[in-house]
């Protein structure tokens, strides 16, 4: 270890600004108090045991903070321990000039807070505050009755007491200065640091972001791409029952498309807006529908967004919905209307009502098999259910379904 910059093993620069201020100081009033010893030889016995003592209160000490490497029981040794002879020493020698000691309590009250904290400090202020009370109530009169021209040893014994213990606040002060700096440089470095990180992170974000709206956009296109062969390929069949079964799956792939759609252009890529998503899907439908109708949808949700697990299986559903009503329900130049609304229940459940105002004629049975069941697997995929109702008022549909990007 070097004798004035001890090695300690710690990365904490506060804990090794604490360990090297008690080094430091003890090492100075180890020379402090032994030259006191020297120089108390010509004065009272009662000087020269006091500074035998501090002599080695500090050598302990030393050797303490050699030996372990922990200032912390030292200061609490040394803050007390100079108290107690500090408070001693200003009433009991009445024959002394006190000014060194009420530097030492300065001292001591810097040290505390310094190595101990502010409500440890804030103890010893107290009690130094209280022993100063004291004496100047009851013993300064005394003192100065009993006050005797220095000698050349007690002068010589008093500026070393004063030169070493201004030494010792200043330096507690200069340490307290330094160490504040190397925190808030410290600080400052660790913002910079985190600033950049942040910066960095953000930027990876955009271009995962960036990435990802392109992979949408992409897949939105070749499902266009998909639907616009499967609309060449419609208009070349003669058979309006294939032609039925082509449109039926340009919606299908209708309903994709849209979903990349909305994520390409949603501020959150992972969920689309429910109802404006269901508006602009059923209408796209109503258009594609071969037969010109005055049918108003109307959509109502009390959910904001949802996710891709059950937006995808939703959108099929009313797609299936949608284009049984546009087919079944309703004639040629008729006005009706759709409405779909979704109920928030506060579970992982949510409620679809659907309805149609149109008179149903019956259906083609194949069409209608196939559109039924595959409600019924929509349905069962949600892990939901549904009841249907068809009378003079039209078709309803009450669904119960699940909300699968709730699920743990």
């Amino acid at each position: 270890m070097n004798f004035w910059k001890p090695n300690i093993d710690t990365d904490d620069f506060l804990e090794r600004g604490k360990f090297i201020l008690a080094w430091r100081l003890t090492i100075l009033f180890c020379f402090a108090f032994l030259s006191l010893v020297v120089v108390s030889f010509a004065g009272t016995i009662e000087e020269f045991y006091t500074y035998i003592l501090c002599t080695l209160l500090a050598a302990v000490s030393l050797t303490y903070l050699h030996r372990t490497k922990k200032s912390y029981p030292i200061y609490w040794f040394l803050a007390i321990t100079g108290t107690m002879i500090a408070t001693y020493t200003v009433n009991n020698f009445i024959e002394l000039i006190h000014y060194g000691d009420f530097f030492w309590m300065i001292l001591i009250i810097s040290f505390a807070f310094f190595g101990l904290g502010i409500k440890e400090g804030l103890l010893f202020l107290i009690l130094n505050i209280v022993t100063i009370i004291y004496y100047v109530l009851f013993n300064v009169n005394i003192n100065i009755e009993h006050l005797e021209p220095l000698k050349s040893h007690e002068k010589i014994g008093l500026i070393i007491e004063l030169v070493i213990a201004i030494i010792c606040i200043s330096y507690v002060i200069s340490q307290f200065v330094s160490m504040h700096k190397q925190a808030y440089g410290k600080l400052l470095m660790a913002n910079n640091e985190l600033s950049k990180k942040n910066d960095t992170i953000q930027y990876q974000n955009e271009e995962k972001t960036t990435l990802v709206k392109e992979i949408h956009h992409r897949v939105k296109n070749n499902l266009q791409i998909i639907i616009s062969l499967l609309r060449l390929q419609k208009s070349e069949i003669k058979s309006e029952e294939a032609k039925q079964h082509f449109s039926q799956a340009i919606n299908r792939i209708l309903v994709m498309s849209h979903i990349h759609r909305r994520l390409y252009l949603e501020d959150e890529l992972s969920k689309v807006r429910i109802q404006s998503y269901l508006q602009e899907l059923s209408d796209d439908i109503k258009s594609l529908t071969d037969a010109g109708f005055r049918i108003k949808i109307v959509v109502t949700s009390q959910i904001e967004r949802v996710g891709l697990k059950t937006i995808v299986p939703l959108g099929l559903l009313i797609n299936e919905l949608v284009s049984n009503s546009m087919k079944h329900a309703f004639a040629k130049d008729s006005n009706g209307e759709i409405t779909i609304a979704i109920t928030n229940t506060q579970t992982a459940e949510f409620k679809l009502a659907y309805s149609d105002t149109g008179s149903w004629k019956e259906p083609v049975k194949s069409i209608s098999s196939f559109g039924l069941e595959l409600i019924q697997i929509l349905t069962e995929q949600m892990e939901g259910r549904f009841q249907k109702n068809t009378d003079k008022g039209g078709t309803q549909y009450n669904f119960s379904l699940k909300n699968l990007d709730l699920e743990n």
